[in-house]
């Protein structure tokens, strides 16, 4: 499996510095704009507990022994459920999900780390650009906001396009090189010219 998303990956290999040197930073937005288009949200701890519980019964389906013990969802152990064995996505059809259930659940899984590890913030965006961006995490360093789409990070996962883990690793380099306030603005307001 690896081999075939090596050959048709379209993703380019870029050097970690390259990584660094790109802005997260993308529009200012005011306080009002931001109540207006999104509204706070949570994971409820029973649908939390079933999407964990999916993840380890295919694990244990397929006789799985987990990268990462603790957590379950760690991004190791979602992108093996969706690598190894015959699938996830299969294992949920099996059980009479679809593909939007099976990247649901991966999603929240996905999420749940992202807020116990890193302090995100779920959000529900009722003007969303995309279609899959309805669900979106916030990471709020002062002000700047870092936003990440797990339904639709989820769905091009399971798609092969994408991994979890090299999500966090881009991750944790944005949030280390979150500017702080003036000096985003000072970027944005100069078009990037130093």
């Amino acid at each position: 499996m690896n081999f075939f998303k090596k050959l048709f990956s379209s993703n380019d290999e870029k050097s970690q510095n390259e990584i660094d040197q790109e802005t997260p930073f993308k529009e200012v937005i005011s306080t009002e704009y931001f109540d207006e288009r999104y509204d706070d949200d949570f994971i409820k701890p029973e649908m939390l507990d079933g999407c964990l519980k999916m993840i380890e019964g295919f694990a244990i389906a397929n006789k799985i022994d987990r990268k990462v013990q603790h957590p379950i969802n760690h991004p190791l152990n979602l992108d093996q459920v969706v690598e190894d064995g015959f699938g996830f996505e299969l294992y949920c059809k099996a059980l009479n999900l679809g593909k939007s259930e099976s990247a649901m659940f991966l999603a929240y899984a996905f999420s749940d780390f992202l807020i116990q590890l890193y302090g995100f913030k779920l959000y529900h965006d009722k003007k969303p650009e995309y279609p899959l961006r309805g669900m979106t995490l916030k990471y709020d360093r002062e002000g700047m906001l870092l936003s990440l789409y797990p339904f639709e990070y989820a769905v091009k996962v399971l798609n092969y396009e994408a991994r979890f883990e090299d999500l966090v690793v881009r991750l944790e380099s944005s949030i280390k090189s979150l500017p702080g306030v003036d000096d985003a603005l000072k970027q944005f307001l100069n078009g990037n010219k130093e």
